[in-house]
Protein backbone atom coordinates (compact mmCIF):
# COMPACT_ATOMS: atom_id res chain seq x y z
CA UNK A 1 0.00 0.00 0.00
CA UNK A 2 2.87 2.37 0.80
CA UNK A 3 4.38 1.78 -2.65
CA UNK A 4 1.07 2.72 -4.30
CA UNK A 5 0.79 5.92 -2.29
CA UNK A 6 4.39 6.88 -3.04
CA UNK A 7 3.99 6.18 -6.74
CA UNK A 8 0.81 8.27 -6.84
CA UNK A 9 2.62 11.12 -5.09
CA UNK A 10 5.52 10.88 -7.53
CA UNK A 11 3.20 10.88 -10.56
CA UNK A 12 1.29 13.86 -9.15
CA UNK A 13 4.59 15.69 -8.68
CA UNK A 14 5.64 14.98 -12.28
CA UNK A 15 2.18 16.01 -13.56
CA UNK A 16 2.49 19.28 -11.61
CA UNK A 17 5.97 19.90 -12.99
CA UNK A 18 4.67 19.44 -16.54
CA UNK A 19 1.80 21.85 -15.78
CA UNK A 20 4.26 24.42 -14.46
CA UNK A 21 6.43 23.99 -17.57
CA UNK A 22 3.40 24.52 -19.85
CA UNK A 23 2.49 27.66 -17.91
CA UNK A 24 5.99 29.14 -18.15
CA UNK A 25 6.73 28.02 -21.73
CA UNK A 26 3.40 27.85 -23.59
CA UNK A 27 5.16 28.09 -26.96
CA UNK A 28 6.15 24.43 -26.57
CA UNK A 29 2.54 23.26 -26.96
CA UNK A 30 1.82 21.11 -29.99
CA UNK A 31 1.17 22.85 -33.27
CA UNK A 32 2.26 26.35 -32.29
CA UNK A 33 5.59 26.34 -34.11
CA UNK A 34 4.07 24.94 -37.31
CA UNK A 35 1.36 27.61 -37.38
CA UNK A 36 1.67 30.45 -39.92
CA UNK A 37 3.32 33.58 -38.49
CA UNK A 38 0.21 35.76 -39.00
CA UNK A 39 -1.92 33.36 -37.00
CA UNK A 40 0.73 33.13 -34.26
CA UNK A 41 0.66 36.89 -33.83
CA UNK A 42 -3.12 36.87 -33.25
CA UNK A 43 -3.11 34.22 -30.50
CA UNK A 44 -2.82 35.07 -26.82
CA UNK A 45 -0.51 32.18 -26.05
CA UNK A 46 -0.10 32.95 -22.36
CA UNK A 47 -3.86 32.74 -21.76
CA UNK A 48 -3.96 29.34 -23.44
CA UNK A 49 -0.94 28.18 -21.39
CA UNK A 50 -2.64 29.31 -18.17
CA UNK A 51 -5.85 27.49 -19.06
CA UNK A 52 -4.08 24.23 -19.94
CA UNK A 53 -1.90 24.31 -16.82
CA UNK A 54 -4.93 25.06 -14.61
CA UNK A 55 -6.70 22.07 -16.15
CA UNK A 56 -3.66 19.94 -15.35
CA UNK A 57 -3.49 21.26 -11.77
CA UNK A 58 -7.09 20.13 -11.22
CA UNK A 59 -5.99 16.57 -12.05
CA UNK A 60 -3.43 16.47 -9.21
CA UNK A 61 -5.95 15.95 -6.38
CA UNK A 62 -7.49 13.12 -8.41
CA UNK A 63 -4.10 11.39 -8.52
CA UNK A 64 -3.52 11.93 -4.82
CA UNK A 65 -6.97 10.62 -3.85
CA UNK A 66 -6.71 7.54 -6.08
CA UNK A 67 -5.14 5.26 -3.42
CA UNK A 68 -8.23 5.80 -1.23
CA UNK A 69 -10.52 4.16 -3.79
CA UNK A 70 -11.81 0.76 -2.62
CA UNK A 71 -11.62 -1.08 -5.95
CA UNK A 72 -9.02 -1.29 -8.71
CA UNK A 73 -11.49 0.04 -11.28
CA UNK A 74 -12.14 3.20 -9.28
CA UNK A 75 -8.41 3.58 -8.63
CA UNK A 76 -7.57 3.57 -12.34
CA UNK A 77 -10.45 5.94 -13.08
CA UNK A 78 -9.20 8.46 -10.52
CA UNK A 79 -5.49 7.99 -11.26
CA UNK A 80 -5.55 7.98 -15.06
CA UNK A 81 -9.03 8.73 -16.33
CA UNK A 82 -9.82 11.92 -14.45
CA UNK A 83 -6.56 13.85 -15.12
CA UNK A 84 -6.35 12.81 -18.77
CA UNK A 85 -10.07 13.44 -19.22
CA UNK A 86 -9.69 16.94 -17.81
CA UNK A 87 -6.78 17.63 -20.14
CA UNK A 88 -8.79 16.42 -23.15
CA UNK A 89 -11.75 18.57 -22.05
CA UNK A 90 -9.51 21.65 -21.86
CA UNK A 91 -8.09 20.90 -25.32
CA UNK A 92 -11.59 20.59 -26.78
CA UNK A 93 -12.64 23.82 -25.07
CA UNK A 94 -9.64 25.71 -26.48
CA UNK A 95 -10.37 24.41 -29.99
CA UNK A 96 -14.08 25.21 -29.85
CA UNK A 97 -13.65 28.68 -28.38
CA UNK A 98 -10.60 29.83 -30.34
CA UNK A 99 -11.97 33.36 -30.70
CA UNK A 100 -11.66 33.89 -26.92
CA UNK A 101 -7.91 33.39 -27.14
CA UNK A 102 -7.22 35.96 -29.85
CA UNK A 103 -5.33 39.08 -28.79
CA UNK A 104 -7.41 42.19 -28.46
CA UNK A 105 -6.35 45.36 -30.18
Amino acid sequence: MVAIVLSCCFCALVWGAIALFVRRHPETMAGYNTMPRKKRERIDLHRIGRLVSNGMYVGIPCMLLAPLMPTKGLFMTMFVGAPVGLLVAVAIYVNLSAKKFEKKG
